[in-house]
């Protein structure tokens, strides 16, 4: 597959500031995205989780399948101002206070331009105000901050080094890259499948958005669905090695016949086209919303990009996460393989579990006359 449809957007995502509840600007870019593309309809449910949906006419009967992204990366939130210049924000999502403490950071109005260039402003000091945990953060006297305003590491938006792609928020903007790659690769096909992209919210606060799209009964109990993350390399996989069908995370392991028809067609891309290649593995240095699903019922799987500086996470200093572009490109190569399998992905199941229990009945018929005989002669042996 051709890298540019995954760069372009990379250019157009990733530098996009977003945190917990403050996703407005990306997902104002996926509406752009959506209504330049007559096959896609966007819906928005009550908490402003995003579905795009692909369906071809000829696909009438066949099972959706369903990427899922989400839309924030950890960040900060207003909450009150404590003195001229000086503000408390708080703390939304994973990250280690004391990393931060005297980094800079990028404040930004949610109902400003995407092309707002944000007030630079500094981290003071940990703070707790009401049971609220955040930082305080010093800026220009001149900036007027108040609700609806929210900051980011002071890190660049996206740089490219080679093959490497550096961004503040890789997780998991990268992967909503990949589902709107995905998307935009089965329109320019004109596609004979039904497929779909869930954009959840406030993920990174512990998984508010799609928590809330299981409660009030918004998903297709009938779909599958495909969370896609950027999940960090500290757990073992390779940047570089492929994108990584994951089989669980720290909490759960996802449903074990969808892990294995997924490796089956990946395997069988990664034989059909040779600079195709994937990795297998738990991952179980974190948990994803692949768990949500599963609690809720659904069916659910799991692909990752491997992620270098996890939540900003450098040696010793905050620095920007990264991602291979192969990666990248290749979780979208198998996106569109799992969408246009025969039979759909339920199909690509059944013939893993055949191939398995094929594999299993072979090996009982080989060692089955040694067993008798072997047994026999032991019980001969107990005979005398």
């Amino acid at each position: 597959m051709d890298e540019t449809p995954f760069l372009e957007l990379a250019r157009q995502i990733l530098p996009l500031p977003t945190a917990p509840f403050h996703e407005h600007l990306v997902m104002a870019a996926v509406e752009a995205f959506a209504s330049t593309r007559p096959a896609l309809r966007l819906r928005r449910d009550r908490v402003g989780n995003l579905l795009l949906l692909y369906t071809h006419a000829k696909a009438a009967r066949r099972p959706m399948l369903i990427a899922q992204a989400h839309l924030d990366h950890p960040g900060l939130g207003f909450p009150q101002p404590l003195a001229p210049g000086e503000y408390f924000f708080e703390k939304l999502g994973g990250v280690d206070p004391a990393q931060v403490l005297g980094h800079g950071v990028r404040l930004y109005d949610q109902r400003g331009s995407a092309r707002q260039r944000g007030w630079r402003g500094r981290v003071g000091a940990a703070h707790t105000e009401g049971g609220v945990e955040g930082l305080v953060v010093s800026v220009d006297p001149k900036a007027r901050l108040g609700p609806g305003w929210f900051g980011m590491w002071d890190l660049p938006p996206l740089r490219r080094r080679g093959h490497l792609l550096y961004g503040r928020a890789c997780d998991d903007l990268a992967g909503v890259v990949a589902g709107l790659a995905f998307l935009d690769a089965l329109c320019r096909q004109e596609a004979p499948v039904r497929a779909g992209l869930l954009l959840t919210r406030a993920e990174e606060v512990g998984f508010a958005g799609l928590l809330e799209a299981a409660h009030q009964g918004s998903l297709d109990g009938q779909a599958i669905y495909l969370n896609l993350e950027c999940s960090s390399a500290r757990a073992g996989p390779a940047i570089g090695g492929g994108p990584i069908v994951r089989v669980g995370d720290r909490a759960n392991l996802f449903d074990p016949g969808l892990s294995s028809g997924i490796a089956l067609v990946a395997g069988e891309l990664a034989q059909a086209e040779p600079g195709f290649r994937f990795q297998r593995k738990l991952m179980d240095a974190g948990s994803c919303e692949a768990s949500v699903f599963c609690s809720a019922g659904l069916r659910a799987g799991a692909l990752a990009i491997p992620l270098g500086n996890y939540h900003n996470k450098g040696d010793g200093a905050l620095a920007p996460e990264f991602i291979h572009l192969s990666d990248g490109v290749g979780l979208v190569r198998l996106l569109c393989r799992l969408a246009l399998e025969p039979g759909g992905l339920a199909r690509a199941v059944a013939r893993a579990a055949a191939q398995v229990a094929q594999s299993m009945e072979a090996r009982r018929r080989h060692f089955r006359t040694r067993l008798r005989q072997t047994t026999n002669r032991h019980l001969e042996g107990e005979g005398s």
